[in-house]
């Protein structure tokens, strides 16, 4: 067979075999870029079998050993001990003298401790100030009051304040101290009859600057009627007494001096810080019954 004719044919056709190899390349380019542009804009199904992997253990910060520190530096270490570990105050320790700037004026020594009373003097602001068990004091809470003195409670230490001033307080001026009384109670005093009496303003200072003294002389304890506080009962009265000298009994229950009723126990000291000037007291007393009002003009 003859092959001109058919390199003849091959020739006359060799457009359409040119054309069919750049189709082919032209198709092998799109699906190259296809495959490329798909795997750009589809999710990565990956991810998922990624994020069920266990994560990594977390590195914490590695902790100082504070022992080995110590010896290589030769510095000791210092720990704060926290609330818990702190000491708690040592309330059977031996009370000293307050470092606050206050002064005992008096106190009121009752049977039950809780109605107790004692006047303190606020040598800062020179004000009295009459506190009870558990109350606060300045910076303290009043533990205890005693005839001489006052417990409290101070920056987890016990303390005292006493007729003395405190530690942080300066000497007081020899001219206001408290002296203590000298001879009979109740000397000067005239019985005009059985409710009426004369009293000497000394008498009233004396008994206003020793209240201590003042409350040895009878036990004094709440009295109550109905079940409502009504004042303060007197009984072992000493015959010698100042109560005796005006003659208030035992078994009298005090309700009201100078109008003011006793039926608050913080109300005792302030009476007696108002008696200095008055010049006349009146005494309402409970006698077995019987409503009595003494009578003592001061002079």
């Amino acid at each position: 067979m003859p092959t001109e004719p058919l390199e003849l044919l091959f020739r006359k056709y060799f457009w359409a075999i040119q054309l069919a190899c750049i189709a082919t390349a032209a198709l092998l380019v799109a699906k190259i870029v296809n495959l490329f542009v798909e795997g750009a804009l589809l999710p990565n199904t990956a991810a998922p079998a990624l994020a069920a992997r266990p994560a990594a253990p977390v590195q914490l910060p590695a902790s100082l050993d504070m022992e080995r520190l110590s010896r290589l530096t030769g510095l000791v270490p210092v720990v704060e001990a926290s609330p818990e570990d702190q000491a708690k105050p040592d309330l059977t320790a031996e009370p000293v003298r307050t470092s606050m700037r206050v002064k005992l004026l008096g106190t009121l020594c009752a049977a039950q401790p809780e109605w107790s009373l004692a006047s303190v003097l606020d040598l800062g602001s020179q004000k009295a100030l009459t506190v009870m068990v558990g109350d606060r004091l300045l910076t303290s809470t009043v533990l205890d009051i005693l005839h001489d003195r006052v417990i409290v409670l101070n920056n987890g230490r016990r303390e005292y304040v006493s007729a003395e001033a405190g530690e942080g307080a300066p000497s007081l001026p020899t001219t206001t101290k408290v002296t203590e009384p000298v001879g009979a109670w109740g000397a000067g005093i005239k019985a005009l009859d059985a409710n009426n009496y004369e009293v000497p303003r000394s008498e009233v200072d004396r008994a206003i600057n020793n209240l201590n003294d003042l409350a040895m002389q009878a036990r004094l304890v709440p009295a109550f009627k109905d079940g409502a506080p009504e004042g303060f009962k007197l009984f072992s009265i000493r015959p010698d007494s100042l109560y005796a000298k005006i003659g208030i009994q035992n078994g009298d229950v005090i309700t009201r001096i100078n109008g003011l009723d006793m039926n608050d126990p913080a109300k005792a000291l302030e009476v007696y810080t108002k008696l200095k000037d008055a010049p006349r007291i009146d005494v309402d007393v409970d006698r077995n019954g019987t409503m009595t009002r003494m009578t003592y003009n001061v002079r």
